[in-house]
C-alpha cells in the first residue's frame, strides 16, 4: 500500500505541488495528508469539478506548472465541458493531471449510484481523448504510472488521468479539528420528522443525511410515506424536489446540504422562483464533505442565508443551536410559506450507520405510488 506521506513528497519532486477538486472517499487519505501539509494557496476545494479544472488552468497559465486535479469518477459529468472546451489540445492545451478515485470499478461491490459511472470510466476517457494510467497499492508501479502521466501531460501539454481504485492508501487520521456548533445533523433529522404530520413530501440530498432520514423515519414506524432518496446526482436534487412540487399545495421538505447547495448554487433563484408556496429548503450545514472523508466545504464561509435572500427566498432562517432549533419547529415548520432554513450542525455521524435496501429503481416506484395514494 501506499502511505500518504510517500506520495505526496514524490509528487513534489515531480513539481507537483498544487491541488484543487472535489473529494473523494478512495481518495481520502492522502487528500487528509494534503489538507495538513499544504498551504489554503495550494490546495483548493472547489466547488464542483468543472471549476476545479478551470481553476487548475489558470494556475497553469501564471505559473507554466502542472497542477493536480481530484475528483470521484462521478464528477466526470461535470468536467466534460471544460475538458473538451478549456483544457483540450484543439483548445488552451492545458496540461494538467486528473487523480479519479475509480468508485464501481466492474467486478467489486459497490453503491448502486456508483454502477454506471464505474463501468464507463475508462470508455468515457477514450472518448475525450483523455490519456489515463492505473494506480494500485504497489508503489513502484503506481510511483511509474506517474511519471508516465506526467511525461505524457507536459509533453503533448493536455490533461492525462490517473485511476485510483479503491484500498490503495495506507490510513492517515490527519488532524482533529473541534466541532464549531453542537447541533447533530441525525437528530436534527429526527426532530423534524416527528413534527411533521407525515403527509409532506420529503426529498434527501445525496450523502448521510439521506441514509439518517432513512433510519429516523423507520424508528418513527415510517411515518413520511411520501419521500425519496437522492443517492447520487449531487446537488441536483433541490430540482427533483421543484418538479414534484409544481403548482400543487402539497408541502415538500428538501433536506440539502451544503456541498450539494455549493456545487450548482444557480439553483437557488429558479426555486425561489417557481416555489410559491409549501416549499422548505432545509440545508443541513456541517461546513464539511463529512460522507467523504470530512475535508471542508467553505458552508461557514459563505453567507447562505444572505445567498439565499439575494435570489429571493421570502423567509429565511438560520439556525446554530438548540434555542433556535427549537423555536423554528414550534413556530415555522408548519408554515406554508416558502422557506430557506440553513441548520449548523458538527460533523458528528454514526459509524454504524446504515444504507437503504432495495434499489433505486424501486424507491422510485414507492414513491411514485405514494404521491398517487394521496392524490
Amino acid at each position: 500500500m501506499i502511505h500518504p506521506e510517500r506520495l505526496y513528497n514524490y509528487l513534489s519532486q515531480q513539481g507537483v505541488d498544487f491541488y484543487t477538486g472535489v473529494p473523494d472517499s478512495l481518495l481520502k487519505d492522502f487528500l487528509k495528508y494534503v489538507q495538513d501539509h499544504s498551504t489554503a494557496e495550494k490546495n483548493i476545494i472547489t466547488a464542483n469539478e468543472g471549476l476545479a479544472v478551470a481553476l487548475a488552468s489558470g494556475y497553469h497559465f501564471k505559473t507554466g506548472k502542472l497542477p493536480l486535479v481530484y475528483l470521484q469518477n462521478s464528477g466526470l459529468g461535470n468536467i466534460i465541458n471544460p475538458l473538451t472546451s478549456l483544457a483540450d489540445k484543439e483548445m488552451y492545451s492545458v496540461p494538467m493531471l486528473l487523480l479519479i478515485g475509480w468508485r464501481g470499478r466492474p467486478g467489486t461491490t459497490d453503491e448502486p449510484q456508483h454502477k454506471k459511472m464505474g463501468r464507463i470510466t475508462i470508455p468515457l476517457l477514450d472518448v475525450l481523448e483523455v490519456p489515463h494510467h492505473f494506480m494500485d497499492g504497489d508503489e513502484s508501479f503506481s510511483f511509474e504510472s506517474i511519471d508516465k502521466a506526467i511525461s505524457l501531460a507536459l509533453a503533448e501539454q493536455k490533461p492525462v488521468a490517473l485511476i485510483v481504485p479503491d484500498g490503495i492508501f495506507e490510513k492517515y487520521e490527519g488532524a482533529i479539528k473541534e466541532d464549531e456548533y453542537k447541533l447533530v445533523r441525525e437528530d436534527v433529522i429526527g426532530r423534524i420528522i416527528a413534527k411533521l404530520n407525515g403527509n409532506e413530501v420529503v426529498i434527501c440530498t445525496t450523502g448521510k443525511s439521506g441514509r439518517e432520514f432513512y433510519e429516523a423515519n423507520i424508528a418513527a414506524n415510517n411515518k413520511i410515506r411520501k419521500y425519496l432518496l437522492s443517492v447520487g446526482a449531487m446537488g441536483h436534487a433541490n430540482h427533483i424536489a421543484l418538479g414534484v412540487k409544481g403548482q400543487s399545495d402539497k408541502k415538500v421538505i428538501m433536506l440539502d446540504g451544503d456541498g450539494a447547495l455549493l456545487m450548482h448554487m444557480g439553483s437557488l433563484p429558479v426555486i425561489a422562483h417557481h416555489a410559491a408556496t409549501n416549499y422548505i429548503h432545509v440545508v443541513i450545514n456541517n461546513g464539511s464533505h463529512e460522507s467523504v472523508g470530512g475535508q471542508p466545504t467553505e458552508g461557514f464561509f459563505a453567507d447562505c442565508c444572505g445567498i439565499a435572500k439575494a435570489s429571493g427566498y421570502k423567509k429565511i432562517i438560520r439556525i446554530t443551536n438548540e434555542t433556535e432549533l427549537e423555536e423554528w419547529l414550534n413556530d415555522s415548520l408548519a408554515s406554508s410559506e416558502t422557506q430557506f432554513v440553513e441548520i449548523r450542525t458538527s460533523r458528528q455521524s454514526r459509524s454504524d450507520l446504515g444504507r437503504p435496501t432495495g434499489s433505486p429503481v424501486d424507491w422510485k416506484n414507492d414513491f411514485i405510488s405514494a404521491l398517487k395514494n394521496d392524490q
